[in-house]
């Protein structure tokens, strides 16, 4: 009897050989476009997340900062006895500005030239006041607790000041990088533990109770002191940050006039005819009622009906690469090309390039009392 005969399949069959070298470089191909292709969506979501989480957190810091300037501005008083009750300043000096506190970057420092000096422009955003930016001072209604055991809380007038200062954030300054601060001062309504508030030290902005008077004074530079409008706080004390990271800071200041279109007439920055100025000097010192006819202001400057806010505000990478800029290195590093071998230019254009700008309107209600 025979049996059937099974034919083996060929010993060269496909499904006993290997791939050909041929069909491994196919795949290694693909398997290289393919991961090439989700590198690039990796790295393409990963920059969207973090310019998105930049922009997020430097909104979350301008509204905190336009905020306080709205509910200061729309509580800000005056009244008609001569005083100085709303003042400007422009501070556009080598060290920033005359606190004592400013810390010169020491290399490649924020200029202090017609690159940071830029209020004529006609749009606000595009603005640059300075490189300290503006000093904003006035006064304001406390919103304290009008308890009379505790009188430098109660509800009373209080002077305010807002300026960028840029200083140390630590107690070892060797070790750390300075960062631009924006501050706001607020000087006590009154006497609290001997230390004089504003209903001691009187309603003139300018006054040397706000500025001038030393350290060694009740009006000096403690926390709630008068002098405090001009210096918030001694070289370590930081009460007085509303928020980091901004690196410029202005005001455009009016009134209202239906004489001119618009119904607005523009003080500050302004040149005598109401222009936009571009001088460092320019200053407002309000002290008339801000009805006052244009002819009768002679060289006095009325209080503001309208005043617009603007601040521009690093993100995070920005001021990671701004404290790179500042920062001695050895070697020192080259301006790139695209910035004309400038380091101002290279330092504004990286600023540029790295922060948002935001500005808004804000109406005072304030009348003579």
């Amino acid at each position: 009897m025979r049996f059937p005969r099974f034919l083996s399949a060929p010993s060269n069959s496909r499904s006993n050989r290997g791939f050909t070298l041929v069909e491994v470089l196919v795949a290694a191909s693909i398997t290289a476009l393919l991961a090439g292709f989700i590198a690039v969506i990796v790295r393409n979501v990963s920059i969207v997340w973090s310019r998105t989480s930049n922009r997020l957190g430097a909104d979350a810091q301008a509204r905190l900062v336009l905020d306080q300037l709205q509910l200061d501005l729309q509580g800000a008083m005056y009244r008609d006895d001569g005083n100085t009750w709303f003042a400007v300043d422009v501070l556009n000096s080598p060290n920033g500005n005359a606190t004592g506190l400013w810390q010169i970057a020491p290399r490649n420092p924020k200029p202090n030239t017609n690159l940071s000096l830029q209020m004529n422009t006609p749009k606000l955003s595009d603005a640059r006041f300075g490189a300290a930016g503006v000093w904003l001072r006035f006064f304001t209604t406390s919103r304290g607790a009008n308890v009379a055991s505790s009188p430098g809380t109660i509800s009373a007038p209080v002077a305010v000041g807002y300026q960028i200062i840029r200083r140390f954030t630590a107690t070892n300054p060797a070790n750390q990088n300075a960062a631009y601060l924006l501050h706001r001062a607020e000087t006590r309504p009154a006497t609290l533990s001997g230390r004089p508030g504003v209903l001691e030290a009187g309603y003139n902005i300018i006054s040397a109770n706000y500025t001038t008077s030393t350290l060694s004074t009740n009006s000096g530079a403690i926390t709630g002191d008068p002098r405090s409008v001009q210096v918030p706080g001694s070289v370590r004390n930081l009460d007085a940050v509303v928020t980091d990271n901004v690196i410029d800071f202005g005001v455009r200041a009016y009134v209202r006039d239906q004489t001119i279109p618009g119904g607005l007439r523009l003080i500050f920055p302004a040149t005598a005819t109401g222009a936009l100025s571009n001088s460092a000097t320019v200053r407002l010192r309000g002290s008339l009622p801000s009805n006052t006819p244009f002819s009768q202001w002679g060289t006095a400057q009325p209080f503001p009906d309208v005043v617009d806010v603007m601040i521009r505000v690093l993100t995070d990478e920005g001021a990671a690469q701004i404290a790179n800029i500042e920062k001695v290195q050895n070697p020192a590093l080259v301006v790139p090309q695209k910035y004309n071998s400038n380091a101002q230019e290279w330092w504004w254009g990286t600023a540029l390039e790295n922060s948002q700008v935001y500005t808004r309107r804000i109406v005072i209600n304030a009348k003579p009392l």
